[in-house]
């Protein structure tokens, strides 16, 4: 459900974002949601209706840590590229975001055997 909620909140903030944005458009910003929603709330319906037993605690937080480290760069690289500008630092965010993909893996295999 969170993972609904956060794919929601974030095409209503590109929404909103769109319409001060003067018709300039990123593809960062407007898909920003498919992040939460395909790593987040698919996944989850899926599990749910599977029934698959729930990963491990650090394996869930550190996914949901990846997720959420994707999804603010692509809001950050989308407002940067409406703005005409860019920075440095948006390669920090997927790093980040593959470190914490790495360790819900590890926990989930580390939880499993």
């Amino acid at each position: 459900m969170r993972y609904t909620v956060a794919a929601v909140a974030c095409a209503l903030f590109a929404i909103v974002y769109a319409q001060f944005s003067h018709g300039v458009h990123s593809p960062f910003m407007t898909f920003m949601f498919m992040v939460p929603l395909l790593g987040g709330a698919l996944p989850s319906l899926i599990a749910h209706v599977a029934n698959v037993r729930p990963a491990p605690r650090v394996s869930r937080q550190a996914w949901a840590l990846a997720l959420a480290s994707l999804t603010v760069a692509c809001c950050l690289r989308g407002i940067f590229e409406i703005a005409g500008t860019n920075s440095p630092l948006l390669v920090v965010y997927p790093a980040i975001a593959t470190l914490f993909a790495v360790v819900a893996v590890v926990g989930f295999v580390r939880g499993k055997a």
